[in-house]
Parts: C-alpha cells; structure tokens; sequence
C-alpha cells in the first residue's frame, strides 16, 4: 500500500457545549490558540508582514471568526474546523520559496472543488498556515511540516439565495470525496513544479503488518507530543 501524499481530516465544533472544548466556548478556545500557537512554533511569524488569517469571508481575527460562525451556523454544527497538510517528503521537493503559497493555492482549491462537488456555491471561509518541524514516524528524521488549519460555517450557500446545514458523514462517502480531491490537486501542483519523478517516493509496497497505523491519521504521522 502507497502512503497517502496529502492528509486531509474534519472536524466540527457542535451547536451545544457538551463537556471540555466544545461549544462555543470550546470553538473560542480553538480559535485562540490557533491565531497565537504560531507566535512561538511558527517560523513565518518571524516575519512581522507575516498575516496569521487569510480571510474569505470569516474574517482575520478569532473574534470576527467567532462572530461569523454564530450567525451561520446550523442546529447542530458551530463550525467545520478542517487540517489539510501536504506530505513532508514531497514538500521537500518544492523550493522554499514556493512552499507556502502552495499549501495556500491548495487549501482554496480544495475548500471550494469539494463545496462545488457537494452542490453548494463555495462558502466563507478562512484559514491559517502553521509551520512547525515534525518528527517523521519512524523517528530517522525531522522535516518541517507546512499545514492549513481551516474554519468553516455550519451551512453553505446554495446556488440561488438560500443557505442549507452541512454535514460530511463517512456513510456518504464525503470523505472519500474529501481526499481525492485533495490528491489530484496536489499531484498536478507536483507534477508541475517538480515533474513526474516526485511518484517514485509514493511505489505501492506489500503491506506485511496488518496492524499497521492508518496512513490517513494525522497522529501515525506526527505524534502529538
């Protein structure tokens, strides 16, 4: 089996509060630490033109994006909080300079193919990019690991004027969905800048140890310390 060249992951923070982190007191925390998390591990806050939110529509600061999210939300969702982060090995490939303005170029390709596969017109939206040095699982080595952290309405416009509850439920294959879509953008940005060699790091292999981690977990890759 190849390992997965983009993991892409939602989440949501629920309409009630229903014990630690969630609610709207738990989306506020989120919000916080993802805005200000950087000011210590994010390399590309040592720039001081370096802006935290790239606003479409939620805003550029967690209240504004709090404020948003409670006036679109739907009966049981707050917020979609979404991860989108590139392979570590295959960034490495892509020069410095590019690096960032890929994974931008991604996360809103990706955001609006899969509202526009689900139906809807493309939804407001923003998101953040941390960088941070990642431990690789099987710990030879570190490799940075540039990632989206996006924050996304309870509902989403329909083509016309109404507004209609989102829901990505596994049963329905939206995850699926999710990570093709995922895939092809991020190979065809590889192919592209790096040309077709960069598929020689992703040859399926015989999977021997069935108890292996899912490629697709976050957690297999990085650990959370």
């Amino acid at each position: 089996m190849s390992k997965a060249i983009i993991v892409v992951d939602f989440a949501y923070k629920g309409s009630k509060r229903k014990g630690h982190g969630t609610g709207r007191k738990g989306l506020s925390s989120t919000l916080k630490y993802l805005q200000y998390r950087d000011k210590v591990q994010n390399r590309l806050a040592e720039n001081s033109d370096y802006e935290r939110w790239q606003d479409r529509g939620m805003g550029l600061h967690w209240r504004d994006i709090l404020k948003n999210s409670d006036d679109l939300q739907s009966k049981h969702v707050l917020a979609w909080t979404w991860v989108i982060s590139p392979a570590p090995d295959l960034m490495a490939l892509v020069p410095e300079e590019q690096r960032r303005d890929l994974v931008c170029d991604l996360t809103e390709h990706i955001v609006e193919d899969y509202y526009l596969e689900r139906g809807f017109t493309i939804p407001e939206y923003s998101f953040i990019l941390h960088d941070r040095e990642a431990k690789m699982e099987d710990g030879s080595e570190t490799m940075q690991q540039l990632h989206t952290h996006v924050v996304l309405p309870g509902t989403a416009p329909l083509p016309g004027s109404d507004r209609e509850a989102v829901y990505n439920n596994k049963e329905r294959g939206h995850d699926v969905l999710f990570r093709e879509i995922a895939s092809c953008h991020f190979s065809e940005a590889l192919d592209r800048i790096v040309g077709p060699d960069w598929q020689r790091l992703r040859v399926e292999e015989v999977d021997l140890e069935p108890e292996q981690p899912d490629i697709d977990d976050l957690d297999a890759w990085f650990p959370r310390s």
